[in-house]
């Protein structure tokens, strides 16, 4: 493990793990968020992870079930327009991930802003739930990259290794945290 990153237990001390980087913002600390959510701020610009735990898409198709979901995402956040690809990285993670990398266009505060989502969907086998991991990466924000939340094109890329990372350590420790 790099010294940038830790183990980071997740939804209880044996609900998951996964090793993020250190000096993440732990939103739970500063604010109520749901139980079926992890959420964590960068502390030097303005990316975010999002673990959530989702009732099963009803769809068999693995990579059809992660662009329904990183659809409902850009729904949320009212994208203007929104894409994704299907990365072809190979993933050492036993659950076998779908990784999706998506754009979207949002209009706030009366600028265009440009998200990057690194996406992935993982299925729980036997259990109606998916596990969802995003990391939000603000491109631009109308003032430029590095610039009022935006990241520089080297935080970019550092936040999509913390990604991959993230992805490939992810663990379920307890399978009766899917008992609902």
């Amino acid at each position: 493990m790099s010294s940038r990153h830790t183990p980071v237990d997740l939804f209880g001390e044996n609900g998951m793990r996964a090793n993020l980087p250190i000096n993440l913002i732990n939103v739970a600390d500063t604010q109520e968020i749901p139980n079926s959510q992890e959420i964590f701020v960068y502390r030097d610009c303005g990316a975010s992870i999002i673990i959530d735990i989702l009732q099963k898409a009803d769809i068999e198709d693995p990579e059809a079930a992660a662009k329904f979901h990183l659809d409902a995402i850009a729904e949320e956040n009212d994208s203007m327009e929104h894409h994704s690809i299907i990365m072809q990285r190979p993933i050492t993670n036993d659950l076998s991930p779908i990784v999706l990398d998506g754009r979207q266009v949002l209009k706030k505060a009366g600028s265009i802003h440009h998200l990057r989502t690194l996406f992935a969907l993982f299925r729980v086998k036997g259990k109606n739930h998916d596990v969802v991991v995003s990391f939000n990466i603000p491109i631009e924000t109308g003032q430029g990259r590095g610039r009022n939340g935006a990241v520089t094109v080297e935080q970019e890329q550092l936040i999509a290794l913390d990604f991959y990372r993230a992805v490939d350590s992810l663990r379920i420790v307890d399978y009766n945290l899917f008992a609902v």
